[in-house]
């Protein structure tokens, strides 16, 4: 595996976060989204952001077909995850862009692994694709927090016109 192209590729996104594993590179990965977060300075555009250049990486080693242990491979699609959820959010309330919001939030869910108990992504994908049975169906199944108070925060914001209105993002958490 070591000698596999893809494998050195995996092995750029480590130097890039000062890490060794795919676990590492998972803790890092959201440590630096937090903080962008935080400083207001994530932005899915921005090809110069750490942040964006691992998660190249990370998508072209698993799409390329990298073969890791179970648990590594979740770290590397919860990385995935992460990124597409957070740009979802970014694609709505940011730059108001809702083919992009449909398209993250369709790959956030292809790379949420099963266990992840994040169910704002979800009502995401339902809302950006005005699928209001849906979402509110999903939204009954939301009960436990932070989720649960975000998720109705995030369906007033909908109900009241908001989506791809508002330049002030919602902030979208784990």
């Amino acid at each position: 595996m070591n000698d596999h192209p893809v494998f050195h590729s995996l092995k750029e996104a480590y130097a890039l976060l000062q890490v060794s594993s795919p676990g590492d590179l998972a803790r890092k990965f959201i440590e630096e989204d937090q903080r962008l977060l935080t400083a207001q300075a994530w932005d899915y555009k921005n090809s110069g952001l750490v942040l964006n250049k691992v998660k190249e990486i990370v998508e072209s080693a698993l799409d390329g077909g990298i073969v890791l242990d179970q648990e590594d491979n979740d770290d590397l699609r919860d990385i995935l995850w992460f990124w597409y959820h957070h740009a979802t959010g970014y694609a709505i309330w940011g730059d108001k862009d809702k083919l992009k919001a449909q398209e993250f939030s369709e790959k956030a869910l292809k790379y949420q692994i099963a266990d992840n108990p994040n169910r704002i992504t979800r009502l995401l994908y339902f809302l950006v694709r005005s699928k209001d049975a849906e979402a509110t169906a999903w939204l009954k199944t939301i009960i436990n927090e932070p989720d649960k108070g975000i998720s109705m925060e995030i369906m007033k914001e909908y109900l009241a016109g908001n989506f791809f209105k508002s330049k002030t993002c919602v902030p979208v958490e784990l």
